[in-house]
């Protein structure tokens, strides 16, 4: 028998039978949007994690002091016992522990210190260092009286190998040096999107930037800010690091503040207003690989660095631990729902078995006329199981769609994570109405396979 009237024949047996074939099919289909939408969800949890694995929040290592660490005294007698414990002032870090902890780790491995300001800036052209800036603001269009709107940006006050770390290249320009660190040079290095939100398609290197960081009465009794602050020369702006963000998101005024690495300033550690000097208090360290595949042995050589030199008076931590225990969790409880989801699948299964064994019961004289006049048992073997593989494929076909929107529910329910059902849901889905159907309708094709002609005729 050729193939389409194989599955002819098969759906022809499923007509007849039409209640009882579409009960089952629909336990197919439930059972396979589950498996589907369930495998998705997986799946989607591994692609967001081994995004987030490549990015700097994943692999960079945040260094800072443990509080109140307790120390105690111990009697002379023997055996020693705790007298009393002893509160000891937390370590305050400086620039000299970046070169500390450097000394430590691999070359692989950037060690540096950086403080987020988030202060307006606005440039100012034909000024010099350290000039008064009262009576030389530049005039614009946007604001004629006062010259360019100030836009609230995110300003990184780092050490030079910051943009080792985040692998910077530069479209203009370069980055500061560890010699312009040391001196406190009043240098700024812009991100990509930044240096476009200030001058678009014009360079920006050899321009000025203004820190406009005080503030004073106005003329209508409000606070302003003061045309005075800080003057920055612009000597590189970066290569777009970071996907673009979507329309809406940052930009839109000069309030919005964009936090990204390409929407940030960056200016050494040692000129920011309050941080000058060769050795200035800093907040934390941070350390990062130069592969994410390395992130794990630069959280090992840093923990032993400061285990080392600081004998516990430091802590490490990082996004990889907190992600990683996150999405264990997270795809233990999707693998867990999926186990017990997939119950349906099973009871369907079961119905597939037990109908078609009831098929074969009810046909028994049936394939035994076949027999008699020359079916061979291949061949019956092969009707019986098309029947049942047609009530999978069905099963399926319906099952795929439904998942589509379980996804959508889920997406709502897990909010922050847009799930979908990608390749590797529709493959799952496919498989295991295939398998199904296949496996659970091979017992009954096989005794379909096996009824003896004469015993069949007799017996009716």
């Amino acid at each position: 028998m050729r193939f389409a009237d194989l599955i002819a024949t098969a759906v022809r047996r499923c007509r007849a039978r039409l209640l009882e074939s579409f009960l089952i099919v629909l336990g197919i289909a439930l059972g396979v949007a589950v498996v589907a939408a369930f495998s998705g969800l997986i799946g989607t949890v591994g692609k967001e994690y081994r995004q987030f694995s490549d990015s700097i929040a994943f692999r960079e290592i945040c260094i800072e002091s443990t509080s109140g660490r307790s120390g105690g005294s111990y009697s002379t007698d023997r055996p020693a016992f705790a007298l009393s414990r002893t509160g000891e002032a937390p370590y305050e870090l400086s620039l000299h522990d970046v070169d500390r902890i450097k000394s430590r780790v691999s070359p692989d491995v950037y060690v540096y210190a950086y403080e987020d300001f988030f202060q307006h800036l606005r440039p100012g052209d034909d000024l010099s260092v350290g000039s008064s800036l009262d009576d030389s603001i530049p005039k614009s269009s946007e604001n004629p009286e006062k010259g360019p709107v100030p836009r609230n940006v995110r300003v990184i006050a780092a050490t030079e190998e910051v943009f080792s770390a985040y692998g910077a290249e530069f479209r203009e320009g370069i980055g500061f040096s560890r010699p312009d660190v040391a001196s406190g040079e009043r240098c700024m290095v812009l991100g990509s999107r930044l240096a476009e939100r200030f001058f678009g398609d014009a360079p920006a290197v050899g321009k000025k930037m203004i820190w406009q960081n005080e503030w004073m009465d106005g003329p209508t009794g409000e606070l302003e800010l003061s045309p005075s602050g800080h003057v920055y020369t612009v000597i590189g702006v970066m290569e777009r690091i970071e996907p673009p963000v979507s329309a809406g998101k940052a930009g839109e005024s000069p309030d919005d503040i964009d936090f990204s690495i390409d929407g940030s300033a960056y200016i050494p550690i040692t000129s920011a207003p309050g941080m000058e000097g060769p050795n200035p208090k800093v907040h934390e360290i941070h350390a990062v690989s130069a592969l994410s595949k390395d992130a794990a042995r630069a959280m090992d050589e840093v923990r032993q660095a400061i285990e080392t030199e600081y004998d516990g008076r430091l802590d490490a931590s990082s996004g990889m631990e907190y992600m990683k225990e996150s999405m264990r969790e997270l795809r233990s409880f999707a693998t867990g729902i999926l186990v017990l989801a997939s119950a349906g699948l099973v009871i369907a299964s079961i119905n597939i078995l037990n109908l078609m064994l009831a098929r074969v019961l009810r046909r028994t004289r049936e394939i035994g006329i076949s027999a008699a006049l020359g079916a061979g048992r291949r061949e019956i073997f092969r009707e019986s199981l098309a029947e049942s593989l047609v009530l999978g494929i069905s099963g399926g076909v319906i099952g795929l769609p439904l998942s589509y929107g379980l996804v959508k529910l889920m997406s709502r329910i897990m909010e922050g994570l847009d799930v979908s059902v990608g390749l590797t849901g529709v493959l799952a889905g496919a498989l295991s109405c295939i398998v199904v159907s296949v496996i659970f309708g091979l017992y009954p094709a096989y005794l379909a396979a096996c009824i003896i002609p004469a015993d069949a005729l007799r017996g009716d």
